[in-house]
């Protein structure tokens, strides 16, 4: 990521501009930051019309070896718990995966965004322990007047620092048990207005500047794309190239042919 370029073209004069190029893998430490900024001006704006948002934090015990049967198991639990009893009065929110591994297991937890007045935290305790296969399980509500509740609920899959700390058997294994899941998702009132949210979002986004001869349009290829349309109109220019040079040795043969044939009376 950011190795490769993506080259932006004016449709208008061909001006080529080269781009760095990005992945936009959960994993990937250089795009975490813009994915995560994106991700926290949605929510903001979200929380600005709910009354009495809740950060709700769940978690159960480590697991010795990551797989994507423990992620999905892990989501299937989440939805299973926003249609449990204490959840009734839930009216929406959104739920962050959050993966960490410090020397003890695999600790999978989760991060939620509450749109409610309150909750009972003992029923949720039991019913979530009930989801994950345990009597009882740590969660936690957290004071959200201030916005730090933000970056929880905006943190990475995994930090890239902390990434970075692992062996590559850990990494190998946490890339392919999360590789293709989803690890947020929104749900409620916060999916009913998000539509709403990102059209005042993409309001709030500066216009993209044009090109110096004034055209606002482009398009954006790859190396590989880009070198290959270079190559077809170096074969058209080539092409064009020969057809003007045959076209006066043909009319000069045809002059030539018409000089030397008898004229009939």
């Amino acid at each position: 990521c950011g190795r490769e370029e993506i080259y932006k073209t004016c449709e208008n004069c061909g001006d080529l501009q080269k781009l760095p190029y990005r992945c936009n893998l959960k994993w990937c430490p250089r795009c975490q930051q813009r994915i995560g900024r994106i991700r926290r001006n949605l929510i903001s704006l979200w929380a600005r019309r709910i009354k009495q948002p809740k950060h709700l934090v769940l978690t159960h015990r480590n697991f010795s070896v990551l797989t994507r049967k423990s992620i999905r198991s892990h989501t299937r639990s989440l939805a299973k718990m926003r249609r449990a009893k204490c959840f009734s009065d839930v009216r929406g929110g959104c739920c962050s995966t959050e993966i960490t591994h410090e020397g003890r297991g695999w600790h999978v937890h989760a991060h939620l965004l509450l749109d409610v007045r309150w909750l009972d935290m003992k029923q949720v305790s039991i019913a979530w322990g009930k989801l994950v296969g345990q009597d009882f399980a740590i969660v936690k509500v957290k004071d959200v007047r201030d916005k730090e509740y933000l970056q929880e609920i905006c943190k990475y899959v995994v930090e890239g620092s902390e990434l970075a700390k692992w062996e590559p058997n850990l990494i190998n294994q946490f890339v392919q048990a999360i590789r293709g899941l989803r690890m947020f998702n929104s749900f409620g009132t916060l999916r009913e207005c998000a539509p709403e949210i990102r059209r005042e979002l993409f309001a709030m986004k500066p216009q993209a500047e044009p090109c110096q001869c004034g055209c606002e349009k482009f398009h954006y290829e790859t190396e590989e794309h880009a070198l290959i349309h270079e190559i077809g109109q170096m074969e058209k220019r080539s092409s064009s190239r020969k057809n003007h040079a045959s076209k006066p040795a043909a009319a000069a043969a045809a002059a030539g042919r018409t000089a030397s044939t008898p004229q009939l009376l």
